[in-house]
């Protein structure tokens, strides 16, 4: 018990010494409002925008933090990738165009507050159905389907089906 307390206490004077942490993992969110924080190019310098897929709930969250802190939040959120140069609106282009909230996820002086979006209509979702693995032959999809880095494993994504670096195939 007293490892733990320690650990605990020890957490916030840690990242004390980190410049500018907003950013964590999904232990619990606070509401923020109903404005988005993240939208378009981040505006505080030295910020970049940032995104995670969230296969359990199927949102995509955004965010702008320093790239210094990628490594830490890293640890706390598998998924969290830096947006393509230039694409200030990484989950409108994977299929997640419809601003849902913000929120705050974390803990202590670990903390990110992000934009979470959804699809923009549940009936487009449904006509993609259930991602069917097919098999990689040397590297190449059958017709009809493109090759996705899963996970370190290979996939194959169906029409309807998008490529998402490291998540696989989505809708």
């Amino acid at each position: 018990m007293k490892f733990a307390a320690a650990i605990l206490l020890a957490i916030p004077a840690a990242m004390a010494t980190q410049p500018n942490l907003r950013n964590a993992q999904h232990t619990f969110a606070l509401s923020d409002g109903d404005e988005p924080c993240c939208v378009d190019a981040c505006t505080v310098e030295g910020e970049e925008k940032y995104y995670s897929i969230d296969t359990r709930h199927d949102l995509c969250g955004e965010c702008c933090m320093n790239p210094s802190d990628f490594d830490l939040y890293k640890k706390f959120e598998k998924g969290l990738e830096k947006a393509p140069d230039g694409d200030d609106s990484p989950c409108t282009g994977f299929g997640y165009p419809k601003y849902t909230e913000t929120v705050t996820h974390g803990a202590f002086n670990i903390k990110m507050t992000l934009d979470l979006y959804d699809h923009a209509d549940e009936e487009v979702n449904k006509l993609c159905g259930p991602h069917v693995y097919f098999a990689v032959n040397d590297g190449e999809c059958p017709n009809g389907t493109t090759l996705c880095q899963e996970g370190g494993e290979d996939s194959c994504c169906t029409q309807g089906e998008m490529c998402i670096p490291n998540v696989g195939c989505r809708c």
